[in-house]
């Protein structure tokens, strides 16, 4: 389901911005709407948490299907930002609440000794097929303009309603699929609790997603604009830049489901702290590299930075959240997610816009570097402080 379901998520991260363009809009455009569609994820986060918890997670994912579907179906069709930050604000809720319903999911469908293997591989399928829909994505406007003949807007129009169909296919099945206990609630494998209704997440945890949602703004201020990094900076094709994009998502899912082997064996916090502390350095060597060569193999090793530690972060969130309320953290967990995408995506299109992509990946880097170190620092007190084991962490 969830390869499905990601075929509108690739192809709409990857084609939006090229799309944006053939309406002739700038840059501040494209973070705006970059922006709109983690405002919409802001939006409904917390009250997907509450849905999870009382409904199910499994009912959470088909409502966020429909929104999704509905955003990127509106966003292909529209033609001026107004229309363009509602359709995204949409397809950010959708979105959002998907994210929230899959922590839950997984950890009902898992027990401890396949639970780390579960969420990671859940990311690396997801990041495997989306080389397949990137590439899809890449190629289809070509495809569609040649076949009938019509102009590069209307097929790249084309390609992005083909994504958006692919997601809804996605919900069609689920629905289809009424397996036992998908439905299951938290309120419901306790009887008798009310504590479903409760909203407080504990101050260490709240201030751990705090210090994450800083590391991942870093992430926020140039993912957006990476595919435009290497069609402006190093004149690449549009489709030769999918292929790459492809290549570093196969790449990718390969790390991750070796992340998810590293995870099972010590835990989701080191390999948690390995990766935030790469993230930084990396985007700075972007920025300089020169040679086309090295700017691909750098951002194909970046790229594989923000799948790996979503697994990790979600494992080590939930397995310290109460069975009633893993919808609630999952909800915001994710809010911080979406809160630095707000932010990243609507900076970085304005420092794109009046500077460089060398000034872009270098604040990044900083902002990257700050929220490792203290990321490192939240986890590593909390770990002393409750004398966890090996066995607890993992």
């Amino acid at each position: 389901m969830n390869i499905l379901f990601a075929a509108g998520l690739y192809s709409h991260g990857f084609l939006y911005n090229f799309y944006l363009l053939e309406l002739g809009l700038r840059e501040r455009v494209l973070g705006n709407a970059a922006a709109a569609l983690t405002l919409g994820g802001l939006i409904a986060l917390i009250p997907a948490g509450f849905f999870v918890d009382r409904y199910g997670a499994r009912n959470a994912y088909m409502a966020a299907g429909v929104l999704l579907a509905a955003g990127l179906a509106l966003g292909a069709l529209a033609r001026v930002p107004l229309t363009i930050y509602a359709a995204a604000i949409i397809a950010g809720a959708g979105t959002a609440a998907w994210r929230v319903a899959m922590g839950p999911m997984l950890m009902q469908l898992t027990t401890d000794a396949t639970r780390a293997r579960a969420f990671s591989w859940n990311v690396g399928l997801l990041v495997g097929s989306g080389a397949l829909w990137t590439a899809l994505a890449g190629a289809a406007p070509g495809w569609i303009s040649a076949v009938t003949s019509t102009s590069t807007l209307r097929a790249t129009q084309g390609a992005l309603l083909l994504g958006a169909a692919g997601s809804l296919v996605a919900i069609v099945l689920l629905w289809s699929l009424r397996a036992e206990g998908a439905g299951e609630t938290a309120r419901e494998m306790l009887p008798g609790s009310n504590q479903w209704t409760r909203h407080q997440v504990p101050m260490r945890m709240a201030v751990l997603i705090a210090v994450i949602a800083l590391w991942m703004t870093a992430g926020g201020l140039v993912i957006p604009f990476l595919n435009l990094f290497f069609h402006r900076e190093h004149g690449v094709p549009v489709d030769r830049v999918g292929a790459l994009f492809a290549t570093a998502q196969l790449v990718g899912a390969a790390v991750i489901f070796l992340s998810g082997e590293a995870s099972s064996r010590w835990g989701p916090v080191r390999p948690l702290l390995v990766w935030s502390l790469a993230f930084g350095p990396l985007l700075w060597a972007l920025g300089a590299a020169d040679a086309l060569w090295l700017a691909s193999v750098l951002f194909v090793v970046q790229s594989v930075i923000a799948p790996a530690t979503n697994a990790l972060i979600d494992q080590a969130l939930m397995e310290r959240a109460p069975i009633d309320r893993r919808g609630v953290v999952s909800g915001w967990r994710n809010a911080a997610t979406e809160a630095s995408g707000f932010v990243g995506a609507s900076a970085g299109g304005r420092i794109l816009e009046q500077g460089s992509f060398s000034l872009l990946l270098g604040l990044a880097g900083a902002v990257a570097l700050a929220g490792a170190i203290l990321v490192n620092v939240v986890l590593t007190a909390w770990r002393r402080g409750s004398g966890e084991r090996r066995e607890s962490d993992g």
